[in-house]
C-alpha cells in the first residue's frame, strides 16, 4: 500500500512537476533524516513551494488560499491567538452568518473539526488549504502590529555617557575629599559605614538561608545522560525549537552553519527559527542563496526589535512548535550533546513529579552552567564565577536556581511554560511575585558548556550590571508603591525581597565611600591624637576589611567545591571586583538621575 508521501509524490509525477528519480531521492532523504517529502523536494529545488501546495490542496479536495495575498478578516486577526494558530496549524479567515472559512496547513480530520467547533460552535465549516509558511507570516505580522501599538520595549537605561559621568563623579569626589573640612569628611565616612553595614546585614540575614539550601551556590544539575545517542531512540526525542539571531551577511550565515552542524540532535526533531532584521538585506540575501531545509524558518522582524535581544527572541518564540526551546547567538556553539542533556533533565524531572518522588514546581528552565570564550578561562571569567556562586544584587531573594542575568541565550525552556511566563523577559528583569499565590519560576542549572567566539569583557559586564541595578531601583519603587496601596496584605517574602535588593544597592554605593573616604582621612591626618576623622577612617576601613575577609573565605570555599583549589584563588580578586560593582551601582544612579524613567516604568511596565 502506498504511503501518504508516495501518493502525493505520484500526483506530482503525473502533473509533470517532478521526475520519478527525484521522488525516490526525497523518500530516501525522509528515511534517513525524517521530515516531510515535500520539504525535501522544495529544499532541493525540484518543485516550487506554490506548485507543491497547489497539488497538495487538490489531493485534499480543497481550494488553496494564499494568506499573504488574501489575508483573513481584520476583526479575526485582532482576536487571533498567535501562538495557538502556529501550534494547531489552522486559523479562521472569514466568518459569515452561518459559516466559517478556516485555512489549514494540516489535512482536516475529526480532531481539527472538533477544535474549530469548540471555538465557533454551531457553524458550518469550509476548509481551505494553505502552507505552513503562510500561517507563520500571518502570525508574525499580527504580532508586529500589536507590538507597534503597545508600549515600547524596556530599552536599556544605561548608556556609555552614564559610565563616564560615574567615573568623573568619582574623580571629583576624591578631589573634594582632599579639600573639604575634616569634620564633614568624618560625617560622610560614618554615613557610608552605616549604609555599608546595613546592606551587609540585609544580605547576610536574608541570604544565609538561601545559601544553606543551595539556592545560590548549588552545583549544576547533572543530567541522567548516557552519552552520544542518548537513552532514547532519536524518533522518540521531542521536537526542539532553536531560536538564533542572525546578522553579518554571508560570514554570519557561514558562522551559524558551522556552529549548528556541531549539535547532535535529529534534524527531523529540530525546529530552527532564524531571526533576521528587516533592514539586513545582506543576511537575507545570504539566507536565500543557502539551501535551507524544511526544519529551518526565517522570521523577519523590525530593526529595533532585532537589537533588543528579548524582543527578538520573543518573536521567534511566537513561532516555536517544539516542546522545548532555546535561544543562541550565531557565534555561540553549544556542546554537542547539550540538547540531549536538557531533554534528559526535563523528562526526568517530569517523571519524578508524576511518580511523586519530587514535590516541586514544574521545571521551567535550565541555564547552561559554563559559558566560555575562545581563551577561557580568563581573569574576568573567574570573576564571573564569583558572581555565580554568591550573587550580591539581591536576585536570589525571589527566585530559585542560578542568578538571573541579561544573558538570555543558552537557557533551555519548557516552551509552553515560558510562554505562560511572558517570554524571555523572564530572565532579564524577573520582577518576582506581586500577587498572593504567584510562584517563582523554577530555573535550574545544566551541566553543559556554550562557547562564544569572543571572550567576555569587563566593559560589557559593567554595562549589563549597571542596567540590572537601575532596573532593581525602578522595581523597588514600583513594589514599594504596590505594598503601600495594599497595606498589610502582601505576598509572603515580598518585603524581604525588597529589603535584600535595596540592601545590595546601598552596600555597593557605600563601598567606595568607605574605602575612599577612610583612605583620604588617613592620608590627611598628620596628628594621631584621636581626632574624629581618624576614628571614622579606622571604623570604616576596619569594617570593610572584616566584611571582605569573611566574604573572601566564603566565596573561596564555594569555588573550591565547584572547581577545586585553583578556582578558589579567584576569590582573592573580590575586593577589586566589588569596586566594579560599585562603579556599576553609581552608573545606575546617574542613568536614573540624568535620564528620567518613563511613567510606565515606575508604574510597573517593563
Amino acid at each position: 500500500m502506498e504511503s501518504c508521501a508516495e501518493r502525493i509524490g505520484t500526483r506530482l509525477i503525473k502533473a509533470g512537476l517532478i521526475e520519478p528519480a527525484q521522488l525516490e531521492w526525497a523518500l530516501e532523504q525522509q528515511r534517513l533524516h525524517g521530515g516531510y517529502v515535500g520539504h525535501h523536494l522544495i529544499s532541493a529545488g525540484f518543485v516550487s513551494s506554490d506548485d507543491f501546495h497547489d497539488e497538495l490542496a487538490r489531493a485534499w479536495n480543497l481550494r488553496r488560499r494564499d494568506l499573504v495575498a488574501d489575508p483573513p478578516q481584520a476583526d479575526l486577526l485582532e482576536e487571533l491567538d498567535v501562538e495557538e494558530a502556529v501550534e494547531l496549524g489552522w486559523l479562521a479567515c472569514e466568518v459569515g452568518v452561518d459559516g466559517i472559512v478556516v485555512a489549514s496547513c494540516v489535512r482536516p480530520n475529526e480532531d481539527v473539526v472538533e477544535e474549530v467547533l469548540e471555538r465557533f460552535p454551531g457553524m458550518d465549516i469550509e476548509f481551505v488549504a494553505c502552507s505552513r509558511s503562510d500561517i507563520d507570516s500571518v502570525a508574525l505580522g499580527v504580532r508586529r502590529r500589536r507590538l507597534a501599538v503597545e508600549r515600547e520595549s524596556a530599552a536599556p537605561l544605561v548608556r556609555p555617557v552614564h559610565v563616564v559621568l560615574a567615573v568623573l563623579g568619582a574623580a571629583l569626589s576624591v578631589a573634594a575629599g582632599l579639600v573639604m573640612p575634616f569634620d564633614l569628611l568624618a560625617v560622610l565616612v560614618l554615613v557610608g559605614c552605616a549604609a555599608f553595614l546595613a546592606g551587609c546585614v540585609a544580605q547576610s540575614a536574608l541570604g544565609y538561608a538561601a545559601l544553606l539550601q543551595g539556592g545560590v551556590a548549588g552545583a549544576p544539575v547533572l543530567a541522567p545522560y548516557a552519552g552520544a545517542g542518548g537513552t532514547a531512540e532519536d524518533q522518540e526525542l521531542p521536537l526542539y525549537s532553536i531560536i538564533v539571531r542572525v546578522c553579518g551577511g554571508r560570514a554570519g550565515v557561514a558562522e551559524l552553519i558551522e556552529n549548528a552542524s556541531a549539535v547532535d540532535y535529529p534534524r527531523d526533531r529540530t525546529d530552527v527559527i532564524l531571526v533576521v532584521a528587516d533592514g539586513d538585506t545582506a543576511t537575507l540575501e545570504a539566507l536565500r542563496a543557502t539551501s535551507r531545509r524544511g526544519w529551518v524558518r526565517v522570521a523577519r522582524v523590525p530593526d529595533r526589535d532585532f537589537v533588543d535581544v528579548v524582543r527578538a527572541c520573543d518573536h521567534g518564540l511566537a513561532l516555536a512548535r517544539g516542546r522545548y526551546v532555546v535561544a543562541y547567538d550565531q557565534d555561540e556553539q553549544p556542546a554537542r550533546d547539550q540538547l540531549r542533556r536538557a531533554v534528559a533533565v526535563f523528562e526526568a524531572d517530569l517523571a519524578a513529579r508524576i511518580d511523586g518522588r519530587l514535590v516541586a514546581d514544574p521545571l521551567v528552565g535550565l541555564r547552561v552552567a559554563h559559558r566560555a570564550g575562545p581563551h577561557w578561562p580568563t581573569v574576568f571569567d573567574r570573576l564571573r564565577e564569583v558572581d555565580e556562586v554568591l550573587p550580591v544584587d539581591g536576585s536570589w531573594s525571589d527566585r530559585r536556581g542560578p542568578v538571573r542575568s541579561p544573558d538570555v541565550t543558552s537557557v533551555h525552556f519548557n516552551m509552553r511554560l515560558l510562554r505562560r511566563r511572558g517570554g524571555f523577559g523572564l530572565l532579564v528583569w524577573g520582577p518576582g511575585p506581586v500577587s498572593p499565590g504567584e510562584r517563582i519560576p523554577r530555573i535550574e542549572s545544566l551541566d553543559s558548556t556554550s562557547v562564544r567566539a569572543t571572550d567576555a569583557t569587563a566593559r560589557r559586564w559593567l554595562h549589563q550590571r549597571a542596567d540590572r541595578l537601575a532596573q532593581i531601583l525602578l522595581d523597588a519603587v514600583r513594589r514599594g508603591r504596590e505594598m503601600a496601596r495594599r497595606g498589610g496584605e502582601r505576598p509572603h517574602g515580598e518585603a524581604e525581597a525588597l529589603l535584600a535588593r535595596a540592601g545590595a544597592v546601598a552596600m555597593f554605593l557605600a563601598y567606595p565611600i568607605v574605602l575612599g573616604g577612610g583612605g583620604l582621612a588617613l592620608l590627611r591626618t598628620r596628628r594621631l591624637d584621636g581626632s574624629v576623622p581618624l576614628h571614622a577612617a579606622s571604623i570604616g576601613l576596619g569594617m570593610a576589611a572584616i566584611v571582605l575577609g569573611v566574604v573572601v573565605l566564603v566565596v573561596a570555599s564555594l569555588l573550591a567545591r565547584r572547581g577545586g583549589p585553583r578556582a578558589a584563588l579567584s576569590a582573592l580578586a573580590l575586593p577589586a571586583h566589588w569596586l566594579l560593582h560599585a562603579l556599576a551601582a553609581w552608573t545606575a544612579v546617574w542613568a536614573l538621575v540624568v535620564r528620567r524613567p518613563r511613567r510606565g516604568q515606575l508604574n510597573g511596565a517593563s
